[in-house]
């Protein structure tokens, strides 16, 4: 599998603005030509898309963990092949066999490529922009490069697969709503909704809070996880699964 992505940075931030991962047949690699004339036919080439809550990873030959800027990266606007995250590939190894050939791409709530930033500092700035994102007020993130306007996001392809996590903080609102705006415009979209959800709410109660549970864990979920989304995936029309 091959993960490609657009980069971006806005006041020494930098952000994964665009990003799909290649499913490909048996020991095929693709270029970046081959990707740009697959997305000239999104409609027949894109399959769908995964949710994840934000990226880290980085160009093949860079570090993940030093700034791209420190490594003279150039910020061209182009896309570039990407390190493959590991909750990309569990979800992609799901559906390989569905959608060889294929892109899938890969969104996130929040662009901004940084490591663990959910117990950090960053989530508490989110807050305080996302009441700033529909304002002519600054933000201190970039609010194109960071954030999504629920209304205007696409979705190419039969399915869209939430897998961002399911433990916001109570007192973290906006992020709240701003997460439940995106999963209830998709579900309008006349797509497939795919999730992983816990026995804490049913079904229904978990996409209305948005507790879909990251690909990535720990402990016994570490391997139940992946059970469910290959059982999300295991039938021609995707389906939540609960573990």
């Amino acid at each position: 599998m091959q993960l490609f992505g657009k980069i971006k940075t806005v006041h020494d931030l930098e952000y994964i603005v665009k990003t799909y991962v290649y499913i490909p047949f048996e020991d095929e690699e693709i270029s970046i030509d081959d990707l740009e004339l697959l997305l000239k036919k999104k409609n027949k080439n894109v399959a769908g898309t995964i949710f994840l809550f934000n990226p880290f990873t980085a160009p093949l030959g860079y570090k993940k963990d030093e700034k791209l800027s420190y490594q003279d990266f150039k910020f061209d606007d182009k896309f570039h092949p990407l390190q493959l995250e590991d909750q990309v590939r569990v979800i992609a190894k799901a559906i390989k066999q569905q959608y060889k050939g294929k892109l899938v791409e890969v969104k996130y709530l929040f662009n901004y490529n940084k490591k663990d930033i959910q117990p950090t500092s960053a989530i508490e700035v989110f807050e305080m922009d996302l009441e700033k994102l529909n304002t002519n007020q600054l933000t201190v993130f970039a609010k194109k490069d960071n954030y999504h306007n629920f209304k205007n996001i696409s979705y190419n392809g039969k399915f869209i697969f939430f897998a961002w996590g399911h433990k916001f903080d109570k007192s973290h609102t906006n992020t709240s709503l701003y997460a439940s705006n995106i999963a209830q415009w998709a579900k309008k979209q006349n797509k497939e909704i795919g999730f992983v959800y816990d026995a804490v709410r049913d079904e229904e109660g978990s996409f209305e809070y948005t507790r879909f549970i990251n690909p990535i864990n720990f402990g016994k979920l570490k391997t139940i996880v992946p059970e469910a989304i290959n059982r999300v995936f295991a039938n021609e029309v995707i389906k939540p699964q609960q573990i």
